[in-house]
């Protein structure tokens, strides 16, 4: 049996949880959204400073919320209903859904997949980067493939179900567990684009400027600030290396420690450039300004990434200027999110 659901997509790099329901949601609405807008709205370009004893390692750092909580934003900004299905389950069970889905015509995400194994990819066998997700559209179960589209490619991409189940063996922290299956479903009545950025951009400021956990959002970044410098003391040596392998991994997009895909950003260039793109849509100069702020943090957030790099592969040491680097971080991001309330409030 074969199924194939037509279904416009839009290359838009470093946006794959969100890219394919972006795809429908356009479909359905007929509103075109700017690359990035749904990503960035629903809470990318963030920040978790996040403290558990018996973790591994026990301090961790994430630039953004987790996919749940991201979905959860996305429900609120755009009125899309999300459902995680199979979180942890079988491989053959998320298949069985995401046929079930096809042949109701309904495109499903899938994730998080490693894309070491996605044959299409340029990263096929070389390259271990997880956490990413996909649009699925289509399957053909003579062939054994699913037919999916990929935030990085154009064109409608198929990939082979022994592929695909390698691909899907990871659990990803921050993420979901393997064999996830993303369904949602657009509502008939959207708000205007206008609103929806108001909305977005204020939530986003509200988030970062007053999140309800002080370890979150600017004040998490002030505080990381003051804690860096202890972290070698409070963490046993491998349990040091784990917390900054993972504060430079998930400012990488996507989540590696490869030098070689180099956006250590944390989303910050994207943001940059997406309010960039908002500035001349909506005629909002101020919006430029803001567009250079993040441009500034995100720069200052990758040369935090290298320092911390070239310690790990032992070619030299600076730790001692990351909490300085953090703390204009957080004095750069604080301003400019107060400027989007004084714009939109």
């Amino acid at each position: 049996m074969s199924r194939l659901i037509k279904v416009p997509h839009s290359v838009c790099k470093y946006t794959c949880m969100v890219n394919g329901i972006n795809d429908v949601y356009e479909l359905k609405t007929g509103q075109k959204l700017p690359c990035r807008f749904m990503m960035i709205l629903s809470g990318m370009a963030g920040f978790a400073y996040l403290k558990f004893k018996l973790a591994k390692p026990p301090y961790m750092v994430f630039w953004g919320p987790s996919i749940k909580v991201q979905y959860k934003k996305v429900n609120e900004i755009f009125g899309i209903d999300i459902k995680i299905r199979n979180e942890g389950g079988s491989f053959g069970r998320a298949v069985k859904i995401v046929k079930k889905n096809i042949n109701d015509g309904n495109p499903v995400i899938i994730g998080p997949l490693d894309m070491f194994h996605l044959e299409y990819h340029e990263f096929f066998m070389k390259v271990h980067a997880t956490a990413h997700f996909l649009l699925v559209v289509g399957y053909d179960d003579l062939a054994k493939r699913v037919y999916v589209y990929d935030c990085n490619y154009e064109d409608l991409q198929a990939l082979s179900y022994e592929n695909l189940e390698q691909a899907w063996k990871t659990d990803e922290k921050g993420y979901l567990k393997r064999n996830s299956v993303i369904e949602f479903s657009v509502p008939r009545r959207v708000r205007s684009f206008n609103s929806v950025m108001s909305k977005g951009l204020l939530h986003k400021a509200d988030q970062m400027l007053n999140p309800p956990i002080k370890n979150f959002g600017v004040p998490g970044i002030k505080k990381l600030s003051k804690e860096f410098s202890s972290w070698e003391e409070c963490m046993d040596k491998e349990d040091y290396v784990l917390a900054l392998k993972n504060l430079v991994m998930f400012a990488n997009v996507p989540p590696t420690l490869s030098r070689e895909v180099d956006n250590f950003t944390a989303n910050r260039r994207e943001f940059s450039l997406l309010l960039k793109e908002l500035a001349k849509i909506t005629k909002t100069p101020r919006l430029e300004q803001l567009s250079l702020s993040f441009q500034n943090s995100g720069q200052q957030i990758k040369e935090m990434c290298y320092i911390i790099l070239d310690y790990l592969d032992g070619k030299g040491d600076r730790r001692s200027e990351i909490p300085e680097l953090l703390s204009s971080i957080a004095t750069i991001e604080e301003e400019a999110y107060n400027l989007v309330k004084s714009i939109y409030t």
